[in-house]
């Protein structure tokens, strides 16, 4: 017979003898998973066989998937069997990763190129995630394909995202609810074709959350959302400034220039419509934020005021903020002028909207400012503000304080004793108090005033802080109020929290409204009218200047009716003195 009539025979022979090897290769793959029932192990042989699948580390979702339809079609077995014998499967594919991922070389193979396939998440090559999803009902709300027609970008930011969610340590129905809202937001952004998370416009979110019926997971979405570009931007290599949010963290500002008790989370663009004139003001916010040393908290409200601007121009077809003519900001400032607005808050728009256009011309994006400050800028009347306690409220307040949280009846003791502001107790730190000569002292960061200031407390209030710091072992560094993580206590939570202790002990009948502030004006015109000087009711408050303290002190009926019942109480200064007494008709 000739050789050539031979090959295709002998082709055959070898082809079944290394099927029969690598039958053998697997029988010996799946039987080291000795933790597996040995009927669920000899199925796998043959189907994983038939398959053509030879190493239990090649199993997959899809061969899953196809391992499930076999038992379902081919075999008379009941759903819950069915369940088992793929159960069984999971934990062999489990197994081989567990062995893979000891080696170097294999833990990189494992690792490699996830964001460029499907991803079941119980088959996840870190352990830390994969046994997590041991027990599941629906396992295709844990299939992830990244093989779908969309942008890289997006492929990777859902990548980076649904891993920061699964290594962060949430419970199972929490964690499961934000998988379900990542996906969600996935196929949105296929649908739209949006090619950048951080880049979603107000248009896509309004759409995004439209398209979610129920409220708790409409919610849970948009938490989802906020929290996937926040993730992106502290994640990043390098800060992304054209992203429509900036979350703050990201970025290391001095001291002075933040407040810890009531910290500026973002600045958002997603206002502005018009992709240049968003560049323009991310552009000028990155060089207040980077250039200047103003405070993040008044760059904050110069973004809103010059945004709101922006706004309203492209609401009037101005689509390019550097080519708005005089007239058209004229009858902006006319729009602004019939709201009520007090002259100060007039001026701030006025100022901010100029120094917006100062960066421009120093920039070369304008040749000309079309703004003239001094046309539109009114005359600030300084105006005294009667905020005074009442005798009868704080006594009241002072009788329940006793029942208080204990942070809370300190707190208030900082304001009514001594009238710091709320920001200034929230952010005491330990080594704060201390003894000169016969007197106890305060020192207070004022960040209001970005510096210093040292007055003189009350002994009582001085020893109460001692005990308090003694207590709760609280360091010269540590903040003396502190919030869960131990930052500085916040005051929204502060005045939150005290609105609800005097509604709850019913302080003037539940009719007070609590405000921090008020406690500083009653102790300056304490001060005031017990004959302190107006300089040094100013020192002891921090101001710089005499003006504002006077909008704190000068309120004047109880001295006028003071100097009034001292007047009249000497024998020869009654009205009725020069009165004569005559009869009627003469």
């Amino acid at each position: 017979m000739p050789a050539y009539r031979l090959q295709p025979k002998e082709r055959k022979e070898a082809l079944l003898q290394d099927q029969k090897e690598l039958r053998k290769q697997l029988g010996r793959e799946i039987d080291s998973c000795m933790e597996i029932k040995s009927t669920h192990r000899n199925k796998a042989k043959k189907i994983l066989a038939d398959m053509e699948v030879w190493h239990i580390a090649d199993i997959d979702y899809e061969v899953r998937s196809a391992y499930e339809d076999y038992l379902t079609r081919e075999t008379s077995m009941q759903a819950v069997t069915v369940r088992a014998y793929v159960r069984g499967l999971d934990q062999m594919k489990r197994h081989a990763l567990r062995e893979q991922m000891q080696t170097l070389k294999g833990k990189r193979d494992a690792l490699e190129n996830l964001d460029k396939q499907i991803l079941f998440l119980p088959y996840h090559p870190e352990q830390e995630i994969a046994s997590q999803f041991e027990r599941f009902v629906y396992p295709e709300s844990l299939v992830w394909d990244f093989r779908q027609d969309a942008s890289g970008i997006l492929k990777i930011q859902i990548f980076d995202v649904l891993h920061a969610l699964l290594r962060s340590g949430m419970n199972t129905s929490i964690r499961n609810g934000k998988l379900e809202a990542l996906k969600t937001l996935y196929a949105f952004c296929i649908r739209e074709q949006v090619r950048d998370l951080e880049g979603l416009e107000q248009k896509h979110i309004a759409r995004f959350q439209a398209g979610i019926a129920q409220k708790q997971k409409q919610a849970t979405a948009m938490q989802v959302l906020d929290q996937s570009r926040k993730i992106l931007f502290m994640g990043s290599k390098e800060i992304n400034w054209n992203a429509n949010v900036w979350y703050l963290e990201r970025f290391h500002f001095e001291k002075t220039r933040t407040n810890p008790t009531n910290p500026v989370r973002t600045f958002s663009f997603l206002e502005v419509a018009h992709r240049q004139n968003k560049r323009y003001l991310q552009q000028y916010m990155k060089y207040c934020l980077g250039v200047t040393h103003l405070a993040v908290s008044v760059i904050q409200i110069e973004l809103i005021l010059v945004r709101n601007f922006i706004v309203w121009l492209e609401q009037k077809e101005v689509h390019n903020v550097c080519c708005v003519a005089e007239a058209t900001i004229e009858r902006y400032f006319k729009k602004q002028e019939q709201l009520d607005i007090k002259e100060a808050a007039f001026n701030r728009k006025v100022t901010s909207i100029l120094h917006f256009f100062d960066y421009l011309k120093v920039r070369g994006f304008i040749t000309k400012i079309p703004l003239c400050a001094q046309y539109y800028r009114k005359k600030e009347i300084l105006k005294h503000h009667d905020r005074c306690v009442g005798v009868d409220v704080y006594t009241e307040l002072l009788g329940k304080l006793q029942f208080f949280p204990e942070n809370l009846r300190l707190m208030f003791l900082h304001l009514w004793g001594i009238g710091l502001r709320a920001s200034e107790v929230c952010s005491l730190k330990g080594n704060a108090y201390s003894i000169q000569g016969r007197d106890a002292w305060i020192q207070v960061y004022q960040i209001k005033m970005q510096n210093y200031k040292r007055i003189p407390i009350p002994w009582a209030l001085y020893r109460l802080m001692k005990v308090y710091l003694e207590k709760y072992q609280i360091g010269p560094e540590a903040y003396v109020f502190q919030n869960r993580k131990g930052g500085a206590y916040c005051y929204t939570t502060f005045r939150k929290n005290m609105l609800k202790c005097c509604e709850e002990r019913q302080i003037a009948d539940g009719g007070y409204l609590f405000k921090s502030h008020d406690y500083r004006h009653t102790v300056a015109t304490m001060y005031y009218d017990n004959d302190a000087s107006i300089q040094s009711v100013r020192d002891y408050l921090g101001h710089d200047h005499e003006e504002m303290t006077r909008q704190y002190v000068d309120y004047m009926p109880k001295k006028i009716a003071k100097a009034s019942e001292e007047y009249f109480s000497k024998k020869n200064n009654s009205l009725a003195v020069g009165i004569k007494r005559c009869k009627r008709g003469t």
